[in-house]
């Protein structure tokens, strides 16, 4: 007896409602592939609210991180709400793990040790992945095959940006096993999974069937290789068709190359087997073709232009008719890859490069507002400890100029001009106000004299 052994990512978006068999009558009518009276005879083994599940693992994470951030505009209100709105990191996780199919099932006890051997797996599931955190498990019975759904967050640790714990798959995986390969790590992953499930099977006396793509690492690789062996076989198929028509064409140009001639002709005498009266023999005198060709000149200049046309043609044909064409597509497309490969490595690194470029950004931003608050303070506290305007600008001037002796490229330079460009504006412009003033009540004055004579 031999059984296949399946795990895989769900393609689909997760259905909580689904899996836990709690649709609305509506929804189920759109399942047909259910029967829903052996809907009891699922089995729910973890089902736990995920908002809850986030506030345990992130709650303190979260409160550590908005406590250190002095911008509030920093702080994050609800990390669930935080990752579900984020495009490039999912809430969760879902699994569909399954032994055997359909053609497998045919009575109770086939359908107990499917299930006998994914409570098996399931069992230690949490102790080899401490850091995928299961928030709902269950395993169906009410379709064609048993198989198990299983969610789960996975959570990383050791961030030294935003909160020290993150929702992170590979990340969180490499954590619990180094050993894992870091270029494919979910592929490593699986793979040892898959192992547990095909040991468990040969504890029952049952051989694992390599079916689809469990030939091959994921799959990805299984279509990439289906659809290059099509691609091969399409192409050997050209290949014989174009191969028969330049055959064709090749005996066809053979045939078409002709130039008119004449063949050279001398005369020639010939004994005839007579004599004539003196004993002598008779001959006569016949035409015979000398070997050679006569041509025109315009027709020997055509002859050899066609005959260097056909030796070229002739070793085109040859070459192409001799040039394995799968071979050549095949090592077309490896280099291919090898070409896009350094440019997937090139754009991973520019990305890497802009995401550090944005952090330098923001952090630079940061010591910006830090420093033009520090200045804030610092014209503060010389003000209120001098007694008046000129003495104020006298002991912060010479606190400044002694920043830009030490510091010459420093941002405070920067925003000490600016205040001052600044204050100077507000001081011409009250300047100008208070001798406006001055010029109105000097008009309202000479009005209430003038009314008094």
């Amino acid at each position: 007896m031999s059984m296949s052994v399946s795990v895989k990512k769900a393609t689909n978006k997760t259905n909580i409602k689904h899996n836990n068999r709690t649709m609305s009558e509506k929804e189920k009518e759109k399942n047909t592939h259910i029967d829903y009276e052996r809907s009891h005879e699922n089995k729910y083994l973890v089902q736990r609210d995920l908002k809850e599940l986030y506030q345990d693992e992130f709650g303190q994470a979260l409160e550590d991180y908005n406590a250190k951030q002095k911008r509030k505009d920093r702080k994050i209100d609800d990390y669930y709400k935080h990752i579900q709105s984020s495009k490039k990191t999912a809430l969760q996780q879902e699994m569909i793990i399954q032994v055997g199919d359909k053609d497998d099932f045919y009575s109770k006890a086939d359908f107990e040790q499917a299930n006998e051997i994914l409570e098996k797996w399931f069992a230690d599931f949490e102790k080899r992945n401490p850091n995928l955190k299961v928030y709902n498990a269950v395993i169906h019975n009410d379709e064609a095959s048993p198989h198990m759904h299983l969610n789960f967050v996975p959570v990383a640790e050791g961030y030294k940006r935003g909160l020290e714990k993150q929702v992170s798959f590979d990340r969180a995986i490499i954590q619990q096993d180094p050993e894992l390969d870091k270029v494919r790590p979910f592929e490593n992953w699986r793979e040892k999974e898959v192992l547990l499930l095909e040991k468990l099977l040969q504890e029952r006396g049952i051989e694992r069937k390599i079916v689809g793509t469990n030939e091959y690492k994921d799959v990805n690789e299984y279509k990439e290789k289906r659809d290059l062996e099509r691609e091969i076989k399409q192409l050997e198929s050209d290949l014989s068709q174009r191969k028969t028509e330049l055959e064709a064409l090749n005996e066809k140009v053979s045939a078409e190359i002709s130039v008119p001639a004449k063949r050279q002709m001398k005369s020639v005498e010939v004994p005839t087997g007579e004599k004539n009266f003196f004993g002598k023999e008779k001959v006569k005198v016949e035409k015979k073709p000398t070997g050679n060709v006569i041509l025109s000149e315009a027709n020997y200049k055509k002859l050899m232009t066609a005959a260097n046309q056909s030796e070229k043609l002739t070793k085109q044909v040859s070459k192409v008719l001799k040039t394995d064409f799968a071979k050549e597509n095949k090592k077309l497309k490896a280099e291919n890859e090898v070409i896009f490969d350094e440019w997937k490595s090139e754009s991973r690194e520019n990305s890497k490069l802009r995401a550090e470029n944005k952090v330098l950004k923001a952090h630079i931003g940061s010591l910006t507002n830090e420093i033009e608050n520090i200045y804030k303070h610092t014209k503060e506290y010389f003000k209120e400890r001098t007694n008046d305007f000129e003495a104020f600008r006298s002991v912060f001037g010479r606190w400044v100029d002694k920043i830009k002796e030490k510091m010459p490229k420093s941002h405070l330079k920067h925003v000490h001009d600016r205040s001052e460009v600044k204050e100077n504006k507000f001081s011409i412009e009250r300047v100008a106000e208070l001798d406006k003033m001055a010029k109105q009540q000097k008009s309202v004055k000479k009005r209430n004299m003038d009314l008094e004579r």
